[in-house]
C-alpha cells in the first residue's frame, strides 16, 4: 500500500513540475503534464525494480523477487498510469463540453443580437414611418 502513495507522490511532483516549467518558460514546453509526469513514475520504478533484483531480500520476510517486482513496482505503477490515462480523458472531455457551452452562448447571444438588432430597426422605421405619415398629414392639412 505504501508503494502506491510513494508512487502517486512521485506522479504528482512529475505534474506540477512541469507545471512550474511551464511557468518560467514564454511558451509551455509541455503540452500534457499528464503524460509527462509518468517519465519520473517509470525513471524511479526501474532503479527501485534495479534495487530489488540486485539485493536480496530482507531475512525476516518470506518473499521472492518476482512477488516483490509485482507489489512494490508493477502493480503501483500501473495503476498510477491507468489514473493519469483517466484524468486526461476526462480533463479532454470537459475541455470538449467547455468548448460545446461556449458556441452555444456565442449561438444565443447572435439570436440575442440579431433579435435586438432587429427590433431597433423595426423601431426606427416605425419612427420614421410615422413621422412621414404626420409629414404627410401635415401637408394634407396645409
Amino acid at each position: 500500500m505504501g508503494a502506491i502513495f510513494f508512487y502517486i507522490f512521485i506522479y504528482f511532483l512529475g505534474y506540477y513540475g512541469s507545471n512550474v516549467l511551464n511557468m518560467f518558460t514564454v511558451r509551455p514546453l509541455i503540452t500534457n503534464r499528464f503524460t509527462a509526469a509518468l517519465i519520473p513514475v517509470f525513471c524511479i520504478a526501474l532503479l527501485h525494480g534495479y534495487m530489488i533484483v540486485t539485493k536480496p531480500p530482507p531475512a525476516s520476510q518470506d518473499i521472492t523477487v518476482e512477488s516483490a517486482l509485482f507489489t512494490y513496482v508493477a502493480m503501483p505503477v500501473v495503476i498510477v498510469t491507468l489514473g493519469a490515462f483517466y484524468f486526461m480523458w476526462n480533463a479532454r472531455r470537459s475541455e470538449e463540453e467547455e468548448a460545446e457551452e461556449a458556441a452555444r452562448r456565442a449561438a444565443e447571444d447572435a439570436e440575442d443580437d440579431d433579435d435586438e438588432s432587429l427590433k431597433d430597426e423595426q423601431e426606427t422605421s416605425g419612427a420614421s414611418t410615422a413621422d412621414k405619415t404626420t409629414s404627410d398629414a401635415d401637408e394634407k392639412r396645409n
